[in-house]
């Protein structure tokens, strides 16, 4: 995917970036070995930016949750040294969403929530918005800090719902939608689960203030299966221009 932008506060620069989105996985061995060669892969190809916009797990209602959310965590850390910036999802928010936060700040994989990071990559500082689940209500707008008015700019949020507040320009990446999971020839997804626009609820949409990117994300919610909605990982070359 190829997204260009235009800030005239920044020196013209293009950034790779790879999207993980809606991993969904189930607990035992065989899916973590998935994720963690999943995350191989996504290190492998060398993006200057790993983005990670929640729903990490299939069950919010598991007896075996802390096991496999520690497990989790600890095969994020796998992209390194590459920079990553990590959101939780509605998936996380339904399982506790505190003991997740606690989690991460323990196993030392920084996590956001309606705060702005300043990420050291090899192009230079880049200033990631993470920002709240707006499917759970724990969205709350922030704006970027003077500090970063010179640097490239993007926001990550879950719910693509949160891209709309007003006050949002630029770029935002957001997961959640599965792209309908189930979709249909003619008729499209059978049910999004977002109060996104339509245009927003799949792929890129390049509006005149706003650019969206919505993976279509890994894995799968209530039913095991896809049609007409591919499960990937995302390849994201950005461009920034004046």
């Amino acid at each position: 995917v190829s997204i260009s932008i235009q800030d005239p506060d920044v020196t013209p620069t293009s950034l790779s970036i790879a999207v993980i989105g809606d991993t969904h996985l189930p607990e035992g061995p065989e899916p973590l070995a998935a994720f963690r060669e999943l995350l191989l892969e996504v290190k492998a190809a060398q993006p200057d930016l790993v983005l990670l916009v929640g729903d990490y797990i299939f069950d919010p209602k598991s007896e075996q949750l802390s096991d496999h959310r520690e497990k989790i965590i600890i095969a994020i850390k796998l992209v390194d040294p590459v920079p990553r910036a990590v959101v939780l999802g509605n998936y996380e928010s339904w399982s506790n969403a505190d003991n997740w936060f606690a989690e991460f700040q323990r196993l030392g994989v920084d996590v956001m929530e309606n705060e702005v990071s300043v990420l050291e990559t090899f192009k230079g500082p880049v200033c990631v918005r993470g920002l709240g689940d707006k499917f759970t209500s724990r969205y709350q707008y922030v704006d970027y800090p003077d500090a970063c008015k010179s640097n490239p700019k993007l926001t990550i949020t879950h719910d693509p719902a949160g891209a709309f507040d007003r006050r949002i320009k630029g770029l935002v990446i957001a997961g959640h939608t599965h792209c309908g999971q189930v979709s249909l020839p003619f008729i499209g997804p059978l049910w999004v689960p977002t109060d996104a626009p339509s245009f927003a609820h799949c792929g890129l949409h390049e509006g005149s203030n706003i650019t969206v990117f919505v993976t279509s994300g890994v894995g799968t919610s209530i039913l095991p299966l896809r049609y007409g909605a591919q499960s990937q990982w995302d390849y994201v070359n950005l461009n920034i221009g004046r």
